[in-house]
């Protein structure tokens, strides 16, 4: 679990996952700027919704990364903001994610490539 005290202002975090308990501890949801790819991050329960953003107070702000990537709203407003992306596991991230992977294990030439 990431907790808030280890954290220095500007940090921005970025958590996807947790699935079994929160990745994160309330202080850290407490003082951070919140985005999440969907509302049900914070308003359905787990295993689809975040755990840490379980029974935030109804007028605590969630922005959509969506809006930030559409210009709608300026994601970071200065250089000490903590910010955090909950994500709660988007398929489109996975695919990224495996991109990336795939691209640098080819660039370094790790593993072993198979033909199926």
């Amino acid at each position: 679990m990431i907790r808030r005290a280890w954290l220095a202002p500007g940090t921005h975090i970025s958590s996807v996952g947790g699935s079994h308990g929160p990745e994160l501890d309330a202080d850290t949801v407490r003082d951070a700027t919140l985005f999440a790819e969907w509302h049900g991050a914070a308003t359905t329960r787990p295993p689809s919704g975040a755990h840490e953003l379980q029974g935030l107070p109804p007028d605590r702000r969630v922005t959509l990364l969506g809006s930030v990537l559409g210009g709608e709203h300026p994601g970071r407003r200065d250089e000490d903001e903590l910010t955090l992306f909950k994500s709660t596991g988007h398929a489109a991230l996975d695919v990224a994610a495996a991109h990336v992977a795939d691209a640098v294990a080819r660039a370094e030439a790790w593993g072993t490539r198979i033909t199926l």
